[in-house]
């Protein structure tokens, strides 16, 4: 347990909590026994719950797992009264969090009143604009295969292997926005809910850290339709090319059935073919076979079917 104290809140930043520090926070906020029992084990859903005295809220940020090559919900728990700001989370991942417990540990008091402010809200406001440009920076890697994935779509001859790239990246991106849905709606909750906890002061703190998170999610959603797009450019080249390819065949066997048909028929055991005997007939017969599909061949070049 790692404490912040300014002229006018406190930071409580939990890692992993153990019991006895439970129970330190029941005793120094006074919460309620039924709180404590959610903050001893990961919780299965998001939630923003205000009481008379304190706000509990549970968020789930996506955390992108470079080994696993997917986007994880990493939850962290807060609970807000006049006074105090208390962060739970259940393991070290969350790096913004990290950092700025860092920062307020090298700044002085005074730094530390500037940077967290002197309300409870102005402290949340500076904690989620951390986390929030966090999660931007999550979509990175995202917007990284992008840029490739496009330069290879319209590229001379994209390659056909771009439609697994392609669907590696929707799921990432949909792995994002299924965790960042949550946090999505928590914000609006807090927003609308949240200045009748603190006073109408607050409400210009709230809207602006929410319109954040519209950015966040504006960022997603273009992403998502980027890569839309290019899946149907890449699909539509694909097709192209194939209708190209079977139009091509078509042709060529359309042509060189005649001399197929020929060149079987002389193929038979029959007792009488003609031509058979004459001078110079194997070449005859040759010329036979392939002068119906120069006609053809010439016929379509003319009618520039070709």
């Amino acid at each position: 347990m790692k404490e912040i104290i300014t002229d006018k809140i406190v930071w409580i930043d939990v890692v992993m909590p153990s019991e006895e520090e439970l129970q330190a926070l029941k005793q120094e906020l006074n919460l309620p026994e039924s709180l404590i029992n959610e903050l001893r084990a990961p919780s299965l859903r998001d939630k923003v719950n205000i009481y008379d005295k304190f706000i509990y809220t549970v968020l789930y940020f996506p955390i992108w797992n470079e080994t696993k090559k997917i986007s994880e919900p990493e939850e962290l728990d807060i609970i807000l009264d006049k006074r105090y700001i208390v962060t739970i989370r259940y393991n070290h991942r969350l790096e913004p969090l990290n950092d700025s417990m860092k920062k307020c540990e090298s700044l002085t008091k005074s730094g530390c009143n500037m940077l967290l402010g002197d309300t409870t809200y102005k402290g949340l406001y500076f904690l989620m604009e951390e986390l929030l440009e966090f999660s931007n920076r999550q979509l990175k890697h995202i917007e990284d295969k992008l840029t490739k994935m496009e330069e290879g779509v319209f590229c001379h001859k994209p390659n056909e292997n771009l439609i697994f790239d392609i669907l590696g990246a929707k799921r990432d991106l949909i792995d994002f926005r299924k965790i960042y849905l949550s946090l999505h709606s928590c914000l609006d909750i807090l927003e609308f809910r949240g200045e009748y906890f603190w006073d109408t002061k607050a409400k210009m703190y709230l809207l602006d850290l929410r319109h954040d998170d519209d950015k966040v999610w504006n960022n997603l959603e273009h992403h998502l339709d980027l890569l839309n797009s290019l899946e149907t450019t890449l699909y539509t080249m694909i097709d192209h090319r194939t209708n190209t390819l079977t139009r091509i065949y078509t042709i060529l066997s359309f042509i060189t059935w005649p001399t197929l048909i020929v060149i079987s028929w002389y193929q038979t055991n029959a007792r009488h073919l003609p031509l058979i005997g004459m001078p110079f007939d194997a070449y005859i017969i040759l010329l036979l076979a392939f002068l119906p599909s120069l006609l053809i061949y010439l016929y379509l070049k003319k009618k520039q079917l070709l």
